[in-house]
């Protein structure tokens, strides 16, 4: 029998093609075998064994049915000539397995763990109509992985939610995956706590996440964490999360795309019986501590409050053929630890008049214990000495020190405390330390819908979407004092829609097409025009919208922003997906398109 077999490998759009063909189709699965027979598509595992009589021959033909016990879906197969049978590309979940054949008594005492990624072995012995036979399950039996020499494990829905995460973010609990190494997360940190892992010795940005069998990444850094306005993955409540399962070594060419770890995420899904959860976490001031360095600045206590808050619900639309989930969760955070910044500024006060300024820095009135000039009131870097007068102060500098931010204090604030100093000679300054608080809010939405269009073809839709805006007091590289904050908006968009179709009990496709969209943007807060202080910009474009750059005094403060008032990202990725599994004798082939 000829017989064409076309293997692909893709990766970010890189296709390649080899045309292999046999006279005999066991010699082409054994040459395609170390990348076709033993792992599973993303998003799906499978079972696989053989069925036996009582003395240990294999029964031919016989059918074997595994039901989805949370939707009472089901899929058959039968065994072949060697007694084996394969169900692939099954949802993760816990099925029961019923075996029939003739001459023999039904077998329906089997229930096993389907997990993403994992084929289940499991070899069943008949025994003969008529005979009594007793069994017990444990239901949460550990099963081993004898079909595949893939290294990882899966985190279930129960560790996912019991475990102690600080965010409620399960990147935080990759590193329970071997050869995975995360950093501990940090409960100070704003935002959602994301952490980017490195397994087998490969950077971050060699990881490979999928949502419901989709590339979830991305491609802009290829991170799961932020990076500025470059938003990370999308990181669903942990309610929403049936399981994801952390691959490192030898996985097979369907994960082929990354040579670090591939994180495989499945959402939940509704089943026959109504099932929801509401959640509140709460962390507020009264419970914490000072910081070391503002208590020693006479400072207050930061703010430190944090609230995850949402609710989960899934049932049935239609018994045994619609089912429904969906989840909301909202963070909202007051953070005055991350963005601390401290200033040295020189010891001004409310009138800063050119003649009080002139007095105040000019040398003559500044004499050191010689009697003579102090130098720390001597001009710096060879310019202009200010007179007594304040007469020769330049304009611009005049507005720059009396310019008010909007809420009416000084762009160049007064120092919050007086620095000691021991020598006449120098230039008595001040030192003000800032917390105040950083805010975050996140909304996000999970909504999957799942119909049995017949006994052959189900049809399921995932749609996630996360909105989550930050304002920020200070901005990398600018300013050290109030007023130039930052404030930025990230925006996750997931949408997987996927159709399997059974056309024989040896040949099943599964369809899936999905959209994720990055959506990322920031600003700098800049609160001063050039035009009303009187400055000019680098670019020499100066109009009623232009803000005032950035100045930095040797040794004491920054205003204005780092040069970059604003950057916006954007990555939307379209995906069309294709995956035919092909069952021949003892053999199982599967072929992909991406």
């Amino acid at each position: 029998m000829k017989f064409l077999n076309i293997l692909r490998q893709f990766h970010r759009g890189k296709v390649s093609v080899s045309v292999i063909r046999s006279g005999n189709f066991a010699a082409v699965v054994l040459l395609c075998l170390a990348t076709v027979l033993l792992g599973q598509t993303p998003g799906t595992g499978a079972i696989s064994g053989t069925v036996s009589d009582p003395s240990g021959r294999v029964v031919l033909g016989a059918e074997v049915q595994a039901i989805n016990e949370a939707t009472h879906l089901s899929r058959t197969v039968s065994t072949n000539g060697d007694g084996v049978f394969h169900v692939t590309l099954l949802p993760p979940g816990r099925y029961s397995i019923a075996v029939k054949a003739a001459g023999f008594s039904s077998d329906n005492s089997r229930s096993v763990e389907v997990t993403v990624s994992e084929t289940v072995s499991l070899n069943i012995a008949l025994v003969v109509q008529g005979s009594s036979v007793s069994a017990e399950v444990d239901a949460n039996a550990q099963v081993a992985d004898v079909e595949s020499s893939t290294l990882g494990g899966v985190v279930n829905e129960a560790a996912i939610q019991e475990l102690p995460l600080s965010s409620r973010n399960y990147t935080q609990i990759l590193g329970l995956s071997p050869g995975v190494v995360v950093d501990l997360p940090n409960a100070a940190q704003l935002g959602r706590g994301t952490q980017n892992v490195a397994a087998t010795g490969a950077t971050p940005t060699s990881n490979n996440i999928q949502f419901n069998g989709i590339d979830a990444n991305n491609l802009s850094e290829n991170s799961a964490a932020n990076a500025g306005e470059q938003v990370g993955t999308a990181i669903p409540a942990p309610d929403a999360i049936e399981e994801f399962r952390v691959q490192t070594a030898n996985f097979d060419a369907a994960y082929g795309r990354g040579s670090g770890a591939n994180v495989d995420l499945v959402s939940k899904s509704g089943t026959n019986h109504f099932h929801g959860s509401a959640w509140e976490f709460l962390r507020n001031n009264i419970f914490n501590a000072n910081d070391f360095f503002l208590k020693g600045a006479g400072q207050p206590r930061p703010d430190l409050k944090q609230n995850q808050f949402g609710g989960s619900l899934g049932g049935p639309i239609l018994r045994d053929k619609t089912f429904f989930f969906a989840a909301y969760q909202g963070l909202t955070e007051v953070n005055g630890l991350g963005g601390k910044q401290t200033a040295t500024l020189p010891l001004l006060t409310a009138d800063r008049s050119a003649t009080t300024l002139g007095a105040q820095f000019c040398p003559t009135g500044h004499l050191d214990q010689a009697g003579q000039p102090a130098s720390g009131y001597q001009t710096h870097a060879g310019g202009v000495q200010v007179l007594c007068d304040g007469s020769n102060i330049n304009p611009v500098a005049l507005a720059i020190l009396n310019a008010k931010l909007p809420n009416g204090q000084f762009a160049v604030p007064s120092p919050q405390t007086v620095v000691p100093v021991s020598d006449s000679d120098q230039l008595p300054v001040g030192q003000s330390t800032y917390a105040i608080p950083a805010h975050y809010r996140e909304d996000q939405a999970t909504v999957d819908i799942d119909h049995s269009l017949s006994a052959k073809n189900t049809l399921g839709g995932r749609f996630f979407y996360a909105r989550a805006p930050t304002t920020q007091p200070f901005s990398p590289n600018a300013a050290n004092v109030p007023g130039w904050g930052t404030d930025e908006l990230d925006r996750n968009t997931m949408f997987v829609l996927g159709d399997t179709h059974v056309f024989t009990t040896n040949l099943l496709n599964v369809a899936r097409f999905g959209f994720v969209r990055f959506d990322g943007l920031s600003a700098v807060q800049n609160p001063l025009l050039a035009t009303a202080i009187g400055e000019g910009t680098p670019t020499g474009a100066v109009g009623p919208t232009s803000h005032a750059p950035g100045l930095t005094i040797d040794g004491l403060f920054t205003i204005g922003d780092a040069g970059t008032p604003g950057q916006w990202q954007v990555t939307s990725s379209f995906v069309w997906q294709e995956t035919v599994s092909y069952t021949h004798g003892r053999h199982n082939a599967r072929f992909g398109l991406e």
